[in-house]
């Protein structure tokens, strides 16, 4: 690019930027009056060096004790945004919505080589994510001043992609069409007028260009338009004896950086390879700590995004104040999250979408400013728990009528859901997300002096903007329906940034091209990997690098030359005086592994074997990473020892007895948030309510006709599954329900051929209730049958797991190795093998029972197993529970009750963490996560 009367300008890089530009700026005031550059236009890469542009002068001129009328600067972005400025050019919003009523309504046989296969579904959310990628190609070539059109005949005539682009031109100008309808320019031919006889400010007398080493292509071709006008000055950053290192624009040349050697000074003291970000992050924060007040005399630069999160963690616990200039994308606040919650009520009231809301802190503080004060917000979301794991409602209307009362908690607050989805459903957006809101938030008064309040103000602002931005396009496009407005809105507003006042003494946390005007003397630049720095882009569907170039695009070569000077520029600043220290991971946050930037080896070839050797050694020459340590323990309450268990405690406190301490005296259980099925005790506990039943009803005491036990079976379990879980049912739960109607069914052949045996139900569910030891067991037993003939007793329970278990296996295991330190009572041989107790169910049924049988000797036990494989449904006794063996279990049973008694639930027994339902809370174990004292 030639230029009529454009000038280049070098500052030195040896020493620092900021005071340069700020005196060279000045260069022609002397000191009387304000320093005056309000007829300069500047051009600057970001925003953040805009405003470091206006500190540096308002320092220049306070030296001279006078004020500033500081340049009008603008960044490229902000610069042909002015085109946009004009009446009538479509907004980001209208040129997408465009793009997707083009998109939904083209004939696409007319466009084979874009769509050489039609979409499944030519729906919003298709054209949107499609529009959202044609615009973005639309970006990139408005960089160079192209549009579609103008890609194939700059390609040439062999290029194999021209009927693609040309089709491609065609639906743009479909694009640029819908918009002229509803008389809108489309943007990017906006800028690209714009940029073709670019307008300066009546009052603008001076373009100067400011250490900008990527300026887009457009811009360059604006500047030329102006050096004929007024004169514009390039101001570059750089080496005053290398001036052919930087093109006319100020842009490094690729073909000169390409093989450059960078000076990095003290390179294996300034370089630290570590493990991942988050090892990132606590480097950086070590050497911040080094000084007592950073502001100022340390900066840090981000070339890794994945670096931020963990950076601002570790800032926080050091007591470092920090900043960034970026802000926070509005999709991680608390609004946001409603706001997503809403919008999904609004499509469908399921009981997921329920959930996700109810767990929303605004929604939480409307329910109990419209409950009143005797609202419990903890009894809500306990109460809504129970709901779902005991009825599995599929949506609202089914969890409704299900719910114990009108005034529980659950009740009332599924209610305020209710009135959001009347409200939501009764409305179009975006008047349903007002209504909404205004019901979430009616009550609520904001004080804008606390900082939580304020925020949400401001978000709350940010969100009319949006809805506002939406109405008017749906009132341009009707074709967009009130659920897929929510959705584009969401988009909008969870993609825009909250920004915030710089605090007072905080570090700012900055981006990679940010870093040029930073002047502080310590400079700390992390995630410097290869992709990273530099730059590249890498497998565009659109525009390969090839294409890049040959159509004046920014290309790698030219990325790399940026991020070569940039890099240099930072080391050579800071050489005198100064320092750089860089940062870079061997490993990304997810564990793929990473590459040092490959500028990092830009050096001598005498050096390079030294620094490969660095960069590449093997991790375990790396200094180890400290170990996890615990910052604290569970410490659970102490309470009194139970003074009755159920039966099934018993086997809880053989397995564990910390964890019976959790279940049968803090009366703990994990909650599923998320369950979408039954689990093992909702199956078992359908079916022995269909079982109970049966045994109950007089009319089947005596049938051994199985076809008609089968009937009142099945009936009495869908009279069951309906009242539990109602008429509308989820696929899981039809599958569930249908695996248990099989296994019933094999149940009724079983009943029917026992009772032909001669064995009658003498009773069911029977409760019993013993003294074990001054411990009152209490149990339920599911079944007692008794022989007609002989008069033998036996005791049955059900058992519904997925495999036939016999009941010796489910009551003794082998002991494992390191179990000599078991108590003798738990230990029992059978048949030479030595076994522990792991259960005594059984043992204590035949006891239950004994004295009215006469005796345990008369009494048999075991199991009706129900298994998955229905064929396997059948009756397994144990008839070797007798004599010793059953001494033996009353011995272990006394010596459980004795320990429970006494308070004995420590030392824990390590489960796996498959079938530990407290697994998670017991990070590398129960002994290591709990702080536990043994009553003295």
């Amino acid at each position: 690019m030639s230029f009529v009367r454009c000038h280049r300008h070098f500052l030195s890089w040896e020493r620092p930027w900021l005071p340069q530009i700020a005196a060279w700026l000045g260069r022609e005031w002397d000191g009387s009056g304000p320093l005056d550059l309000s007829r300069t236009l500047a051009l600057v890469p970001t925003r953040q060096s805009a405003r470091r542009l206006r500190e540096a002068l308002a320092e220049h001129a306070a030296r001279h004790g006078a004020a500033v009328f500081p340049p009008r600067a603008h960044t490229p972005d902000t610069l042909l945004a002015l085109a946009s400025e004009g009446a009538g050019v479509a907004t980001r919003l209208e040129a997408l919505l465009a793009w997707a009523e083009v998109l939904r309504g083209v004939d696409l046989t007319a466009v084979p080589a874009v769509f050489p296969v039609a979409p499944p579904r030519r729906d919003f959310a298709w054209s949107w994510r499609l529009a959202e990628s044609l615009f973005r190609l639309q970006s990139q070539l408005t960089e160079a001043g192209l549009g579609f059109a103008d890609v194939a005949p700059r390609a040439g005539p062999e290029f194999p992609e021209g009927e693609r682009w040309r089709q491609l031109a065609r639906l743009e100008q479909l694009q640029i069409d819908a918009l002229a309808a509803r008389d809108r320019v489309e943007p990017h031919a906006a800028r690209r007028a714009f940029a073709a006889d670019p307008v300066l400010p009546p009052e603008i007398e001076r373009v100067v260009v400011l250490a900008s080493p990527d300026p887009l292509p457009l811009l360059v071709g604006m500047l030329d338009c102006w050096a004929g006008r007024v004169p514009v000055d390039v101001v570059v950053f750089g080496p005053l004896d290398k001036t052919d290192l930087f093109d006319g624009a100020g842009r490094p040349v690729p073909d000169a950086w390409a093989q450059r050697v960078i000076a990095l000074p003290d390179f294996e003291r300034r370089v630290h390879v570590v493990t991942d970000p988050a090892a990132e992050a606590s480097r950086a924060t070590d050497i911040i700590q080094r000084y007592p007040e950073p502001d100022g005399h340390v900066a840090v630069g981000l070339a890794d995004p994945d670096v931020l999160p963990r950076l601002e963690h570790t800032l926080a616990r050091a007591g470092i104040g920090y900043y960034n200039p970026e802000g926070r994308v509005r999709r991680s606040e608390g609004l946001y999250t409603l706001l997503a919650a809403l919008a999904a009520l609004a499509r469908e009231a399921s009981f997921d979408t329920m959930a996700t809301l109810a767990r929303c802190p605004d929604f939480l503080a409307c329910l109990q400013e419209r409950c009143g004060a005797d609202f419990s917000v903890a009894d809500f979301l306990e109460e809504l728990d129970d709901l779902r794991a005991e009825h599995l409602p599929a949506d609202l209307d089914q969890a409704r009528r299900v719910v114990p009362g009108p005034e529980s908690s659950v009740a009332r607050g599924l209610q305020v859901v209710a009135d959001l989805r009347a409200v939501l459903r009764t409305e179009e957006f975006p008047a349903s997300a007002l209504a909404a809101l205004q019901l979430v938030f009616g009550e609520r008064r904001l004080e804008l002096r606390r900082a939580d309040d304020a925020r949400v103000a401001e978000a709350a602002a940010a969100w009319r903007d949006v809805m506002r931005e939406c109405a008017a396009a749906r009132d341009q496009f009707a074709g967009l329906e009130s659920d897929d407005a929510w959705d584009v809105a969401l988009r909008l507003y969870g993609d825009s940034r909250r920004t915030e006042e710089k605090p007072d003494a905080s570090l700012e946390l900055q981006g990679w091209l940010e870093l040029l005007w930073e002047d502080a003397p310590h400079l700390i630049v992390a995630g410097m990997n290869d992709g990273l720095v530099p730059d590249a882009i890498v497998g565009d569907p659109f525009l390969p690098e090839s294409l890049r170039a040959r159509l004046g695009l920014r290309s790698n070569a030219a990325r790399f030359a940026r991020d070569a000077y940039l890099l240099e520029a930072m080391a050579t600043s800071r050489a005198q005086g100064g320092r750089l220290d860089v940062l870079l991971a061997r490993a990304s946050g997810g564990g793929d592994p990473l590459r040092p930037s490959r500028l990092l080896l830009r050096c001598d070839d005498a050096q390079l074997p030294a620094r490969i050797d660095f960069l590449f050694r093997p991790a375990a020459s790396e200094a180890p990473e400290p170990p996890w340590t615990r910052a604290w323990k569970l410490n659970p309450r102490r309470l009194q020892p139970p003074a009755k268990v159920p039966v099934t405690g018993l086997r809880t406190w053989l397995a564990c007895p910390f964890r019976f301490y959790l279940t049968q005296v803090l009366r703990m259980e994990p909650v599923d948030p998320e369950k979408t099925e039954m689990d093992a005790r909702d199956f078992g506990t359908l079916c022995h309510a269909a079982l109970e039943a049966m045994a109950r009803a007089p009319a089947l005491r005596d049938c051994v006709d199985e076809a008609a036990l089968r009937e009142f079976l099945l009936a009495e379990f869908d009279r069951v599954a309906r009242a539990r879980f109602g008429e509308q049912l989820t696929l899981p739960i039809v599958v569930q329900l249908e695996s248990a109607r099989q296994r019933l069914g094999k149940v009724a052949a079983l009943q029917a051929a026992e009772r032909a045996a001669g064995w009658i139900v003498q009773r069911v569910e029977w409760a019993f209730s013993l003294d074990v030891g001054g411990l009152e067991v209490r149990g339920k037993i599911d079944r007692i049958d008794r022989h007609e003939t002989t008069g033998a007793w036996r005791v049955l329970d059900y058992k519904t797991s997925d495999t036939a278990v016999p009941p010796v296996k489910s009551h003794l295991r082998p002991q494992r190795e390191g179990e000599d330190v078991l108590p003798d009572w738990m230990r029992v041989n059978v048949d030479g093998r030595d076994c522990v107790w792991a259960d005594l169910q059984l043992p204590m049924y035949i006891r239950a029972i004994a004295a009215e049988a006469g005796g345990a000797g008369a009494v048999s036990c075991g199991y009706i197993n129900l298994p998955k494989a229905a064929s396997e449904t059948a009756l397994a006794l144990w008839p070797e529970l007798s004599g010793d063996l059953l001494a033996a279990a009353q011995a272990c049973t006394e010596g459980v009750a004795a320990r429970i008694r006494a308070g004995e639930f420590w030392p824990p027994v390590e489960l796996d963490a498959d079938r530990d339902p407290f697994g998670s809370l017991f990070h590398q174990g129960a002994v290591e996560t709990v702080a536990w004292e043994a009553p003295s």
